[in-house]
């Protein structure tokens, strides 16, 4: 079981190589929540689609504005499954008056449930997902899980006591901005250090509910499309400290051009990221034909290990590695 939410001394330097533009691969390091499996780490994600969705309507006074909660929420689920190159589907089904997450037939969206929201003071939404860890067991509704990291339940809780308006530009936070990011972790993302992404872990001054490169990338690695709408490629390449690998550093591609790869899109242009693994290696997927700057940095603020503690957990280490300088290429 995933939790992910929403809050408000380097001493040498990492050199970066082989970073050359490839066709794409079949695998993706984009951060996904990942499930620990005797293969390696599994990147989290649905096995049928569409995923369906059920909203307690319910909202208390902490919520204002003219828009309705479900308008809010189904729009935060079209930014996502109208991402170009990617696959993906999501249904509202009934609406629901439960007031507590749990594994069982319902992806509960609500307002006004019970939950810990401890983990930070700033805490404005969790998103709670229930993984396979095998094959072949029952996944809750049925059927048996078809593979590890198969996603089999997620419930989505706005934190009660934190003040949300449904009107864009209003003077609380903006919950559509806040949901949108949610909804990332509930088709199985993690956290992204790219600061301009949705899926950065920290809200934005001004409301943001437009995905960006980055987002782009990662979601459509995870639910990629057939035939994609615009053709990207990967950069790949290792991080190595001293000729040995470094795991965990964030790697990104920032273009140096003005071009708009996604032009026909509603898409924000920023750089494209990933983490590099245990080996050192990383590959940053879902790239528009550019010119990059490539530049690999650890998590030492404003994003930290606590940001993506997944990520290392899958891997068996306790932390990223964070002991090198800044460096681009």
């Amino acid at each position: 079981m995933n939790r992910t939410f929403l809050t408000t001394t380097a001493i040498a330097a990492a050199a970066i190589i082989a970073m050359i533009l490839y066709p794409p691969l079949p695998a993706s390091s984009h951060l996904n929540d990942f499930t620990a499996s005797n293969a390696g780490p599994q990147p989290d994600h649905w096995a049928a689609l569409p995923v369906q969705w059920n909203l307690n309507p319910a909202r208390g006074g902490n919520i204002q504005g003219s828009r309705s909660v479900a308008d809010v929420i189904q729009a935060s689920f079209n930014t996502w499954t109208g991402a170009p190159n990617t696959a993906l589907s999501a249904v509202r089904a009934a609406d629901s008056s439960a007031t507590a997450a749990g594994f069982n037939t319902t992806n509960l969206i609500c307002f006004v449930c019970n939950g810990d929201f401890s983990s930070e003071a700033e805490t404005l939404a969790v998103t709670i997902t229930t993984t396979a860890t095998s094959v072949g067991d029952s996944d809750g509704r049925g059927g048996t899980t078809q593979f590890v990291g198969q996603i089999l339940d997620a419930d989505l809780l706005f934190n009660p006591n934190k003040n949300f308006t449904t009107d864009i530009g209003g003077a609380n936070q903006d919950m559509q901005t806040v949901a949108t990011h949610e909804i990332g972790h509930f088709f199985g993302l993690d956290h992204s250090a790219i600061v301009r992404a949705i899926m950065f872990p920290f809200t934005p001054e001004t409301a943001n509910t437009t995905l960006s490169y980055d987002d782009v990338g990662a979601i459509s690695a995870t639910y990629p499309k057939g035939s994609p709408d615009v053709a990207t490629g990967v950069i790949s390449g290792a991080v190595r400290l001293s000729g040995s690998p470094v795991f965990g550093a964030h790697v990104f591609a920032d273009s140096q051009t003005t071009a708009q790869s996604f032009s026909g899109f509603n898409v924000r242009k920023s750089p494209i990221g990933a983490m590099s693994l245990p080996d050192g290696t990383y590959s940053i997927t879902g790239v528009p034909a550019d010119s990059y700057l490539v530049t690999a940095e650890p998590l030492d603020l404003p994003v930290t290990n606590d940001d993506v503690s997944d990520f290392p957990k899958a891997f068996n280490k306790t932390a990223v590695q964070t002991n090198f300088n800044t460096r681009s290429h």
